[in-house]
């Protein structure tokens, strides 16, 4: 099934592309959630029209990323966390307190933008990356130590 990207969807594609997908998946997680068009002539023209506009906000949105990724590069957070003789955590250290701790900074950054693989469960310093833009991403350094 041929599709039109309203949005851009990470592994699929980025915003007014025509992408071919399975008909389950258009069905039940594309076209429900308005990520995507069928693909018909008028829907086209339509995403033409629009793509002209969002080139202009996307590079504004480019400017303004890439401006906040250099701002990240000189930030370093300490976020003190209880942990045993050991170094290992009694919790874990995850995305939502690593922003926390970027509000307190004055950077505000959404929390699925915090890219950890894993929740951080040992003391000591880590290079967290933030994806700020489809194509702009910066690092946060995050050192927990013990409280």
């Amino acid at each position: 099934m041929e599709l039109i990207l309203i949005e851009h969807v990470e592994g699929l594609g980025r915003r007014g592309e025509v992408v071919k997908v399975r008909p389950g998946y258009a069905r039940n997680f594309l076209l429900p959630r308005k990520l995507a068009l069928q693909a018909t002539a008028g829907a086209k023209r339509l995403v033409g029209q629009e793509s002209r506009k969002f080139e202009v906000t996307d590079q504004r949105a480019r400017t303004d990323a890439t401006a906040l990724s250099e701002r990240l590069g000189g930030v370093e957070l300490s976020l003190p966390v209880k942990a045993d003789e050991d170094g290992k955590l009694y919790g874990s250290v995850g995305p939502a307190e690593i922003q926390h701790g970027l509000a307190v900074q004055g950077i505000t950054v959404e929390r699925k933008q915090i890219v950890l693989a894993q929740h951080i469960k040992m003391l000591g310093s880590y290079e967290v990356p933030v994806r700020l833009h489809l194509d702009v991403r910066g690092t946060v350094k995050v050192s927990v130590v013990q409280e």
